[in-house]
């Protein structure tokens, strides 16, 4: 029989019991603690709704305060495949007739087909794009594939690239400009080695006729300063050596058209095959399996002259322009003035020429041995025209036996014709102010016969009407959510969480109130916003009449501005009220930051609760924990007692 203490058993279960009494002195307080930070949170998120709905209107006013609203351009293209455009608020609206007769290229050459152990160097290559230039140095036996990465690896290179297409004949080398435009034009000199004039070079250089021509007119003017003529270039012989090339080279095409029509009749070759004109029939070097943007962009020569030349044809005596072909356009010679030349140094190079051929000394030897016999004047002489000669030499050499690379792609500015009247071009495919505040975006050009393509600048009148469609939808959020928050369902009886407020009823009064007055400063027929078809339901929001709105726009958007924007004007009285509400020390912004407060101090009361309850809980444990240990020792106590008794 047991005689312990009722409840004091060694079973008891000291957790339970210690949780019971706290949880009875931490539920009411606890309750409310939560309770309050539910209804805190509420309204936090209430006026937080409240604000950033009036917030939202407050910013389209802002927009529409701007003069920039009401001056938005619309701009319309009937060609958008030929040309699009873009309009600032500086552009006048009108229509204008756009035709584009060319657009932008960038500059591009190409080599003939090389072999594809070709070597190259040593020297060097200058490249220039414009105005822009750099230059590469060539190690002896350098490969295509050297100079590619040279070109392209260089630090100074302004947009120079350079790459290789192949085809069954071999490797052609394509050098092209990054940008576009007349003024990125491309232009490579070649520089062999003195001591290794045929290092290949001469076949990756890139001049224009124009170009050959001036090298030749400045080696002719040195010469001619060092034999003391003035006479000008005689161009009669060497047109009447170009035309003899030319109509030589017309007989050899005549014969190969005759003999693929021969062999198209024998049925050798196809129709295709047997075309006349074909790109090989004019163009060095040209092979139909070329690929890539060669074959693509591949343009004969024309035979007319550029103007420049022209000019200088008029100067020329004896010149025609009958001829044609970059051999015939070749239309100065200097042979009198090479003859002259070679006439001061015929004395010395016999000399030279006997030296060598009794054996005693090579042709650098003999060469330095004489020029040591003259005095310092002679020989500094000598040595300018032994100079002149060979720049002489190789300028003609150069203007008609050129070996270098041919223009693919010409660079190009766009063209375009403004009403017919006005020629604009630009150095890429966009046209900045073509028309004052309008930008031309072209993308092909105007065919021939076609009308023109047809740019529409207006004023934007569709980006209005949607700002004020959103200013009538930002008006109606706010008041729905006004509602939603501050009014009593009368069913239910359930409470917004702002019922009551009365900063509800003003934000809304406020703002009805700005809706209705008057606008001084604008023109007599726009003074209110009912003028615009904006009006309140009875149910408390507002509508758009579309067609009164539509009717203002159409008649009046040039004065729109003078109602919405200014200090004194719609958008202002608008922003002002809305400010008045959720500026930094106002109404709805003082009620956040209250309640931001009293969340803080229930954070306190919890932090203090949460402290209490465990300093109690530890507490009772404790005594529980106690109590448990004197009775295990009474129980002891006790069971010794009976066990003596008996």
């Amino acid at each position: 029989m047991s005689m312990g203490p009722i409840g004091m058993s060694s079973g008891m279960d000291i957790n339970a019991v210690v949780s019971k009494i706290v949880d009875a002195e931490r539920v009411p307080k606890q309750q409310r603690i939560d309770i309050e930070r539910t209804k805190i949170d509420t309204n936090i998120s209430a006026y937080g709704r409240l604000r950033e709905s009036l917030d939202t209107m407050k910013n389209l006013m802002a927009s529409f305060r701007q003069e920039k609203a009401f001056a938005l351009r619309s701009v319309s293209s009937t060609e958008e495949s030929v040309v699009t455009a873009t309009a600032t608020t500086d552009a006048i609206a009108g229509k204008y007739a756009i035709d584009v007769l060319q657009l932008a290229q960038s500059h591009k050459v190409a080599s003939e087909v090389l072999p594809e152990d070709a070597k190259f160097g040593p020297g060097k290559l200058q490249l220039s794009m414009g105005e822009k230039s750099f230059d590469i140095s060539l190690r002896k036996n350098s490969r295509l594939t050297d100079v590619v990465r040279a070109i392209n690896a260089a630090k100074d290179n302004p947009g120079v690239r350079a790459s290789l297409i192949n085809d069954r004949n071999g490797p052609r080398l394509i050098v092209a400009a990054n940008q576009s435009g007349s003024e990125n034009a491309l232009s490579i000199k070649a520089l062999a080695d003195p001591d290794n004039p045929s290092s290949e070079l001469s076949r990756l250089e890139y001049k224009t006729l124009e170009q050959r021509v001036e090298d030749l007119e400045k080696a002719y003017d040195e010469a001619m300063a060092l034999t003391g003529g003035n006479k000008p270039l005689n161009a009669k012989e060497s047109l009447e050596q170009a035309k003899q090339e030319q109509q030589a080279q017309e007989q050899q095409k005549q014969q190969e058209v005759n003999e693929r029509s021969r062999q198209q009749a024998d049925g050798a070759v196809s129709p295709k095959e047997a075309t006349s004109g074909r790109p090989q029939d004019t163009i060095p070097g040209w092979t139909e399996t070329a690929s890539g943007t060669l074959i693509d962009s591949y343009r004969a020569p024309q035979p007319e002259l550029d103007e420049k030349a022209l000019k200088k044809s008029q100067e020329v005596p004896g010149w025609t322009n009958t001829a044609s072909g970059t051999l015939t356009d070749s239309y100065v010679t200097a042979s009198e003035a090479q003859s002259q030349l070679e006439q001061e140094l015929a004395a010395e190079k016999a000399s030279i020429a006997k030296a060598v051929a009794e054996g005693e000394l090579s042709a650098e030897q003999a060469k330095k041995m004489e020029r040591a016999k003259l005095s310092p004047e002679e020989r500094e002489r000598l040595e300018k025209v032994d100079k002149a000669a060979a720049e002489l030499k190789e300028a003609q050499t150069a203007l008609q036996t050129y070996t270098g690379m041919s223009e693919v792609q010409a660079a190009q500015d766009s063209i375009v014709l403004l009403d017919g009247v006005a020629e604009l071009s630009s150095h890429n495919n966009v046209i900045e102010d073509a028309i004052e505040g309008v930008d031309l975006a072209l993308k092909g050009t105007t065919k021939q016969g076609e009308r023109p393509a047809e740019i529409g600048v207006e004023y934007d009148r569709q980006s209005v009407r949607t700002d004020i469609e959103q200013f009538v939808a930002a008006y109606n959020q706010f008041f729905n959510v006004s509602q939603d928050l501050g009014k009593v369902d009368p069913l239910t009886g359930r409470a917004g969480p702002l019922a009551g407020d009365s900063l509800v009823r003003s934000a809304d009064t406020r703002l009805k109130g700005v809706f209705s007055s008057s606008i001084d400063s604008a023109p007599e027929d726009l003074k209110t916003l009912t003028e615009f078809g904006i009006t309140t339901t009875r149910q408390g929001n507002l509508e758009i009449n579309y067609e009164l709105l539509d009717r203002q726009l159409n008649n009046n958007f040039n004065k729109l501005g003078e109602f919405f924007g200014g200090s004194n004007g719609f958008a202002r009285k608008v922003e002002d009220a809305i400010h008045s509400m959720t500026g930094i020390t106002e109404s709805i912004r003082t009620r956040e930051k209250s309640l931001t407060e009293q969340s803080y101090r229930l954070n306190d009361d919890q932090t203090t609760l949460d402290r209490r309850m465990n300093t109690l809980e530890k507490r009772t444990h404790d005594k529980f924990s106690a109590m448990q240990d004197a009775t295990g020792k009474m129980q002891s106590q006790l069971a010794g007692m009976m066990n003596a008794l008996r």
